[in-house]
């Protein structure tokens, strides 16, 4: 009896599953479906980003079922080595006929896999209509993974976490004291309705200014490095997002684990979306400087050979 259980509960587990898989991926006969494939010359325009076309094909099942399926709002792409996660903004409903996307994406690898999320909506955290594993080859020669990786940039400096600032600091110290204070006094008071508004009072007050003194410090902190400006340093006092304009939108990762837990998401090319954590340290490049860097990385090479 019990083996029958067991039996049943692994097969109930099994199906359950399945069944969440084929939701979110669709199998070969589903209503969409996706290619990707490189551009046939190599194309430095978007170093240290690779132009390729993603083609999407999202069929109704029949001339009934045009409100079965979601509207595609949102694509994302993701190298399976890590980095940043590349967001495009489209509008495919169901029923339309193929589009060829124009898109950029880091080649970290010759052999490379990318994870596509179709979107119902243009941010990256919006529900996924279908999600593939697509395979792209690179020419050895375009793959440019060096440009992201600088160890050397991260070691040459001494970028601590940041910290509150001595005024602030001051000015809670203050603050609490004075709290503290008053709450005593508040003690004195031989009324208890009297007592206990002088105290709320107190509290409401100190929670105010704490607030205040705490609002006048920046919680993302943004500094350029080099003497042309190159590098642009962020961190950060609490966990945040954090939005960076261009040009200064490549991140650079000091190693590959660092470049595998990375959530930045480019809204290419003009915006990078970033979630930080709390005295967490990050930099980030220019493409034009990054890809000179990478091309002084190849002389050094050279040169050691």
């Amino acid at each position: 009896m019990m083996h029958a259980r067991i039996v049943l509960f692994w097969t109930a587990m099994f199906l359950a599953i399945h069944t969440a898989t084929a939701q979110t991926i669709p199998d070969g006969g589903g209503p969409v479906r996706v290619s990707l494939e490189r551009g046939k010359g190599i194309d430095d325009s978007e170093l240290p980003y690779r132009p390729a076309f993603l083609t999407v094909q999202y069929d109704s099942k029949s001339p009934d079922a045009d409100n079965t399926y979601e509207v595609i709002r949102g694509i994302t792409v993701r190298s399976a080595r890590g980095g940043p996660t590349m967001l495009f903004g489209v509008t495919i409903p169901a029923g339309a006929p193929p589009r060829k996307l124009s898109v950029v994406l880091p080649a970290l690898s010759a052999e490379e896999s990318y994870k596509v999320r179709l979107l119902s909506g243009q941010s990256a955290e919006d529900d996924v209509i279908a999600e593939f594993d697509l395979p792209l080859d690179w020419p050895a020669g375009w793959v440019t993974a060096q440009a992201f990786l600088d160890p050397d940039a991260y070691d040459t400096g001494d970028y601590l976490p940041p910290v509150w600032s001595n005024r602030t600091l001051q000015s809670v110290f203050v603050i609490a004291a004075a709290a503290c204070v008053l709450l005593a006094a508040s003690l004195l008071v031989r009324r208890a309705r009297w007592r206990v508004f002088g105290a709320t009072a107190t509290v409401i007050a100190a929670a105010a200014g704490l607030w205040l003194a705490a609002s006048f410090e920046p919680i993302i902190v943004r500094r350029q490095l080099g003497d042309d400006g190159r590098l642009l340093l962020i961190s950060c006092l609490r966990d945040a997002h954090c939005e960076l304009s261009a040009p200064h939108t490549v991140p650079l990762y000091y190693n590959l684990e660092e470049m595998a837990r990375d959530e930045a998401v480019i809204r290419t090319p003009e915006k990078l979306i970033l979630r930080l954590k709390s005295g967490e340290v990050r930099l980030f490049g220019r493409p034009a400087s990054v890809g000179n860097r990478a091309e002084t990385q190849v002389d050094r090479m050279k040169s050691d050979i």
